[in-house]
């Protein structure tokens, strides 16, 4: 009788390497989209968050923070939201803290989704007739989810925002 050598054979390692690559191709792309799911709440939670700070800035100054109405640039609501006047000067109010590592070498806001934030006041409205009318008392503030960009400012395809 010959004497066996514990252990296993090339074939049986290879057959397991193979199962572990299989369930790793099925649960890494799940991975990435709980990520990208997380991100997209985070940046969602902060529309809310924003919102809540328009409120009191609006309910403290009787308007909400003016717009860039060429761009739709957020500068100036995070500029007005973050204690500061329209000259740049400091207020003694804070509405929102704003987190420094989402801001890029422009003074833009990003969302964690790396995408930025636009802001309209007054919002547009449609009524039935097809009539656009600015409407005082709202304001609109957007951004992509980083897949929909159909335009390199994204202002046809927001796909997060605080009016759904």
């Amino acid at each position: 009788m010959k004497d066996r050598r514990g252990g296993f054979t090339l074939v049986e390692i290879i057959v397991v390497i193979s199962i572990i690559m299989v369930l790793a191709a099925m649960i890494i792309p799940g991975l990435a989209k709980g990520q990208y799911l997380s991100k997209k709440a985070a940046t969602k939670s902060e529309i809310s968050n924003m919102e809540t700070a328009l409120a009191l800035y609006e309910s403290d100054y009787g308007a909400y923070p003016e717009d860039d109405e060429d761009n739709y640039s957020s500068k100036k609501m995070v500029d007005a939201l973050n204690g500061k006047t329209e000259e740049g000067q400091p207020r003694k109010k804070t509405y929102y803290p704003f987190k420094k590592k989402q801001f890029n070498k422009d003074g833009e806001y990003y969302s964690v989704l790396n995408q930025p934030f636009y802001y309209q006041e007054n919002a547009s409205v449609t009524t039935k007739d097809d009539t656009i009318m600015k409407n005082l008392d709202t304001f609109d503030i957007w951004t992509s989810d980083g897949k929909n960009i159909k335009d390199g400012k994204n202002k046809d395809g927001p796909n997060i925002n605080n009016w759904d």
